[in-house]
């Protein structure tokens, strides 16, 4: 009788113990006065060192293939290209990290569905523009209100991604955590 009162109440805590989701991140870090970030295990971070994208900055690539410097100088100018050598292999991920600032109406996110990443809001929706010329099959972009003058924008192209790789981004889309109140 007793054995069998114990597996009722192992199973009970086990049926309320609450599921993961998705792997924590335990890979590289980036760390600023704005945001701390850590990649999935496995995965590579790179800062970028391009100077500006558009009306934004390009903060940083994460992917789970080999990364390279995105711009470089040639003489007094300065070229950049793809941070991906051979553009995306089968289940390969990349995401690029883009700090906007915005003014009024400019500053409001896509419309879609609110979800939580890291410690702010943001929506999804489907974009490929950062995607060309790495052999993508799929692109989203992930827009986060940051201050009310700045959203972030983390484009992600992947190419025929596994589910494991969909679980490490959004281990590392939870784990995100802006330092700006």
């Amino acid at each position: 009788m007793r054995a069998g009162v114990g597996l009722a109440c192992v199973a009970l805590l086990a049926a309320c113990a609450p599921a993961i989701d998705h792997p924590v991140p335990a890979g590289p870090r980036f760390e600023s006065s704005e945001v701390r970030v850590v990649a999935p295990t496995g995965w590579e971070l790179l800062s970028s060192t391009s100077v500006s994208y558009g009306p934004g900055e390009i903060l940083l690539y994460v992917a789970n293939e080999s990364l390279r410097e995105d711009c470089h100088n040639v003489g007094t100018e300065i070229s950049c290209r793809s941070p991906l050598a051979d553009g995306l292999h089968a289940g390969g991920m990349l995401v690029t990290w883009v700090a906007s600032t915005c003014v009024a109406r400019s500053c409001e996110l896509p419309p879609a569905p609110l979800l939580a990443i890291g410690n702010r809001q943001g929506v999804r929706v489907p974009n490929d523009q950062v995607c060309e010329g790495t052999g993508f099959t799929e692109g989203s972009a992930y827009y986060v209100t940051v201050t009310p003058q700045r959203v972030d924008v983390l484009f992600t192209c992947a190419r025929d991604p596994t589910d494991a790789t969909r679980s490490a981004f959004l281990g590392f889309l939870d784990a995100i955590q802006w330092r700006i109140p």
